[in-house]
């Protein structure tokens, strides 16, 4: 369980350093103390951090265009910009379905899987 967190934890630094560089400080601070919502053993804290990593995922895209955009219309290179930060975009993604285990699942108290869900 601890490495899933840390996992959620690196998405979280690099979300923050995105927001930071864009001069949204306030969001990145928002960003860098959501994880500490973990402390609370509650279902709607995973399925908040999730949702927030799933809409990480769409800023990183978004950002993945635009920056792309530029770089097309000032005649620089994009292919590496855009396999980076796409690679960002999966990470980000996959952070955000990471959570979903059987660890978070006992401690948290709830069940993943509609399948196991008793009668």
């Amino acid at each position: 369980m601890v490495s899933r967190i840390i996992v959620y934890a690196f998405m979280i630094i690099l979300l923050a350093a995105h927001f930071s560089r864009a001069d949204q400080n306030l969001l990145s601070i928002v960003v860098l103390l959501a994880p500490f919502l973990l402390f609370i053993r509650a279902k709607w804290v995973i399925l908040s951090l999730q949702g927030l990593a799933y809409l990480a995922t769409l800023a990183w895209l978004y950002s993945a265009y635009t920056y792309v955009q530029a770089r097309i219309a000032s005649g620089d290179d994009w292919l590496r910009l855009l396999l980076i930060l796409g690679g960002v975009a999966l990470y980000t993604f996959w952070a955000g379905y990471f959570l979903r285990s059987k660890q978070i699942e006992s401690r948290y108290g709830f069940l993943i899987d509609t399948a196991e869900q008793p009668d």
